[in-house]
This record gives C-alpha cells, structure tokens and sequence, in this order.
C-alpha cells in the first residue's frame, strides 16, 4: 500500500486538483491531509469534499485528515505523516501540484524492477490555472547518483514515491532556511540509498509566483545551507554551488 502525503497550508484555490489526483491512482492507497493552521478555507474545503463524496469514497480510499495544533512547517508536517502511514511507500504531493493518473502504479512496477529506494520523475511546469507552460524539467538517467544529486536536486519532492521505513530513518529538517527535502536526498544517498528515475512527466508542477523556489536568489542561499546540514564543509560547499547554478539556470532557461 502506499501512503500519500499532503502537507496543506493556505491552498483553498489548488488542494481539490491535488486530492483527485492523489484519488485516482490505480493501487492500495491511503491519502493522509495534514493542514498546517492554514488562514484560508483549506482545511474546510477538504472536509466538505470528504462529507459531500463520502458515498463514492467509503469503500474505496481512506482519507486521514488532521490538523497541527500549531503552525509546524512543511518539514515537521511531512514527517508527522510518515509517523501516521500504514503503507510499505510513502508518496508526497504538494497540495498545488498534481499527478497524472498511472503515476503510482508506475513507480511501484519500478521501483521493485530497480531495487531501489526511492522513485522520482519527469515534471511539467503549469501555470496558476493549471494551463501547461510548455517545459518539462525531467533528468534522462534512470539512476540518480550521489555525484548527480551534487551537482543539481534532480527529485523534486512531489514526484516521490519512496520506502517508509527510508523516510523514517531520514526525517526532513531545516525547511526555515533550506531545502528540507534535498537535505533528505543528499544524507540519504551518500548512506547509500538508492534511487531510480522515470524520465517522464508524472508530476504537474505548479510554478506560483512568490513561492520558494520561484525566488531563484532565495533559492540559491538555501541550497548553500542544504549543502552545509548535509555535512559538507564551506570550502567544498562553494565550490558546488557554480554547477547548481549552471544546471538551474539550463533547467528553466524556457521560463
């Protein structure tokens, strides 16, 4: 079974496309929303939807809704649902980001043929509307080594579909001032995981305007700081930092 993971925080405008999303994939599934002490409709948006289909869902698809007693950040929240997952795999969805359909049934056909521990994909950028930007930002390898994930965060975290008892042993942190879930990959790797990549777009990336990764400055200054929680030294950490930025630069030329 996998587990899917939605950390939900102020995305009234986006969670149903991620929730039917996460719905229609084709294996044993358990969908886990956790809201974030969002100050919008978000968190009553899910619940109505869950009230209002309750027929249709019932026998199929069990839907765990929580919410933080306090604002915790995306890091503390993704980690409270690996702690709630009954799945063998943990997926994460971002809720302004959606899958295609045979995204899981996908992953887990490789993973297993792969022997690995972590699955990730192709992504294609939309816009706000969920309109297609017209750029997909894949990687054409099928394994994704230590001395990749150096040079570029090649597993963007929508698009994974990982072992659970991996992401329990690897919690995310630093997400204040870093990449939580890079930091993640880095550490996990270089211990030896290992991860296969589907060079296709299983993953709808949604490209919003003031979001973290859209400020490519702020972007720049967590991925330094990712480098430094991942045990990397100062000297060694400027020095990855050149083909960080060539490869980011190469990746969203079409932006």
């Amino acid at each position: 079974m996998v587990s899917i993971i939605i950390p939900l925080y102020n995305a009234e405008n986006f969670i149903l496309d991620a929730l039917r999303s996460a719905l229609i994939q084709e294996v044993k599934k358990e969908i886990i929303v956790i809201d974030d002490c969002s100050t919008d409709k978000s968190l009553e948006t899910v619940l109505d939807y869950v009230k209002n289909n309750h027929n249709v869902l019932k026998d199929k698809t069990r839907i765990i809704v929580r919410k933080n007693s306090e604002n915790l950040g995306v890091a503390k929240t993704r980690n409270l649902g690996v702690d709630i997952a009954r799945g063998e795999y943990v997926a994460y969805l971002d809720a302004d980001d959606m899958w295609t359909n045979d995204k899981l049934k996908r992953q887990i056909d490789f993973i297993k043929e792969k022997d690995a521990d972590i699955c990730t994909s192709s992504r294609e950028m939309i816009d706000e509307n969920g309109e297609t930007k017209g750029l997909i930002i894949g990687f054409e390898k099928e394994e994704i080594t230590l001395k990749d994930l150096k040079r570029s965060n090649h597993i963007n975290c929508s698009a994974v579909l990982a072992k659970k008892e991996l992401m329990k042993k690897y919690p995310m942190r630093h997400d204040k001032d870093a990449h939580e879930d890079y930091y993640v990959w880095l550490t996990a790797v270089k211990d030896g995981a290992k991860v296969c990549n589907i060079d296709e777009p299983l993953l709808k990336y949604r490209d919003i305007k003031g979001s973290r990764s859209h400020n490519k400055l702020k972007a720049a200054v967590m991925t330094f700081k990712t480098y430094r929680y991942s045990g990397y030294g100062i000297i060694r950490s400027v020095f990855m930092m050149p083909a960080y930025m060539v490869n980011g630069i190469s990746k969203h030329m079409n932006k």
